[in-house]
């Protein structure tokens, strides 16, 4: 809570219960009088669970002229972005996060599912491993950096099959993605979506 560089001294000094209640009061009507951080976005989220994409963009963007650095606001307004099939815009979202708070994992992670379904795997491995640079117990980088590896995995064995050459190189190619198979089926085509920064 800020304090003021004037301060009044009081004649008689305020019963101690008194004293101690003032600041949590203070910190009551503060609180009462403004909708919370979570409120603001709690409907937005809901407008974007129930499908009301452009009302959801609409709101998010009116709490982010309010707070243009808030980095929640903004990842919210790239998910919706994307929910949307409007990639290319998320990804300008996204990327200008990464610039401005290089520290939060989750612009990162988020950047590499919209990489990683448009094809560019390359690049969205680089965001996952910024993701896990920044926050190495970023569990949700990590598996999406997991299924990205069997997914370039299966892609390269099953070039080696492909290919002409060695026999030996396509039994074993042939071993691996059999091996492969199974994890495939349970793995995400593209990573999951993270939630919005903290």
């Amino acid at each position: 809570m800020p304090t003021s560089s004037l301060r009044r001294p009081l004649r008689a000094p305020l019963p101690l219960p008194l004293r101690r209640a003032l600041p949590a009061l203070a910190l009551l009507l503060c609180c009462a009088s403004l909708p919370t951080h979570a409120d603001e976005l709690g409907q937005v989220r809901q407008l974007q669970a129930s499908g009301r994409l452009e009302q959801a963009l609409h709101d998010v963007r009116q709490l982010i002229e309010r707070r243009p650095k808030d980095p929640q606001y903004r990842v919210t307004e790239a998910l919706i972005l994307q929910q949307m099939h409007r990639d290319t815009q998320a990804i300008a979202v996204l990327h200008a996060l990464t610039v401005e708070y290089p520290e939060l994992p989750e612009p990162h992670n988020n950047l590499a599912v919209l990489y990683a379904a448009q094809g560019e795997d390359m690049l969205a491995l680089e965001q996952l491993r910024m993701a896990l640079r920044t926050n190495p117990a970023y569990a949700t980088a990590a598996s999406n950096l997991g299924d990205l590896y069997l997914r370039l995995a299966a892609d390269a064995y099953r070039s080696a099959l492909s290919g002409s050459g060695d026999p030996a190189a396509q039994a074993h190619a042939r071993a691996q993605l059999h091996l492969l198979q199974p994890l495939q089926q349970v793995a995400p085509k593209t990573p999951p979506a993270a939630s919005p920064a903290p």
